[in-house]
């Protein structure tokens, strides 16, 4: 699925790309993922103009002046830029033409993905739920929202999107193993100097996906079709049994919070 990292750079070309323009046309291959359905999506924003694209999260904010379209990726949606002579897919859901006839293709192999078209004040409700952004709070102010009561793993406390936004699996682990700390610990047991490493470890690793455009550990492409380069740089994630690029011993995988979860059990306590 799609971190932040990866939601973070579509956000971007999508914004340089597409910030300003009007919905000249929209046309619906496969519904069932969009709200309002079919044709009311389409008569809901034709002719809209784009204020510019957003991210809250792992959220898509397409902004108009009077609300939005909320996007997800989910675990295998994709946007990618095509030309006048492209011809749909099977796994093609809706084609957005815009003034200038930019092209976007949204698609999506398990249809997981949605688009929602919001008002203001659903817009402002849908984005409210969410913790801070780790890239833009402090690492103090990170930290404390790891300091918790709960018996539930840090792990889990971090992919809890109401704790701290736009955290998945692949950065759970890869922050865990750089903050040595064991995925299966329990939250209430992390010390506050182990809570202050953490934060800072989430927002070097964020920082150092984004700059190589994402993970592209599974389905994962950018708007222009291309994977992001942070898979050669991953520590555990989807390493199980590869030496720790630490301490040289198997990295372990298990299951936690219903995840797949990578760590190393001598460098992460």
């Amino acid at each position: 699925m799609p971190e932040l990292p990866e939601v973070e750079t579509v956000r971007r070309q999508l914004h340089d790309r597409i910030s300003g323009k009007t919905i000249r046309e929209v046309l619906v291959f496969k519904t069932g993922r969009e709200t309002p359905l079919g044709e009311k999506f389409v008569q809901a924003v034709v002719g809209r103009k784009l204020k510019g694209v957003e991210r809250r999260a792992k959220v898509l904010v397409f902004r108009f002046d009077d609300g939005a379209i909320l996007g997800h990726l989910k675990m295998t949606g994709s946007f990618v830029f095509v030309n006048k002579k492209y011809s749909p897919t099977k796994h093609d859901r809706m084609l957005f033409v815009f003034s200038g006839d930019t092209r976007l293709i949204w698609s999506d192999v398990r249809m997981f993905g949605y688009l929602k078209v919001v008002t203001p004040d659903e817009l402002t409700a849908a984005l409210s739920a969410y913790g801070p952004e780790p890239l833009e709070a402090s690492v103090g102010a990170l930290a404390d929202r790891l300091q918790r009561k709960s018996m539930r793993s840090i792990k889990a406390t971090l992919l809890d999107q109401t704790v701290i936004a736009g955290i998945g699996n692949i950065y759970a682990d890869e922050a865990l193993h750089r903050a040595g700390v064991r995925p299966t610990r329990a939250t209430n047991k992390v010390t506050a100097d182990e809570r202050l490493r953490l934060a800072k470890d989430i927002k070097n690793v964020l920082t150092e996906s984004l700059a190589q455009k994402g993970t592209s550990a599974n389905d994962y492409i950018d708007t222009e079709g291309q994977k992001g380069g942070f898979l050669a740089f991953l520590r555990v994630y989807g390493r199980g049994g590869e030496p720790c690029r630490t301490c040289q011993r198997p990295i372990m995988k298990t299951v936690v919070a219903q995840r797949g979860t990578h760590y190393c059990a001598y460098c992460q306590k």
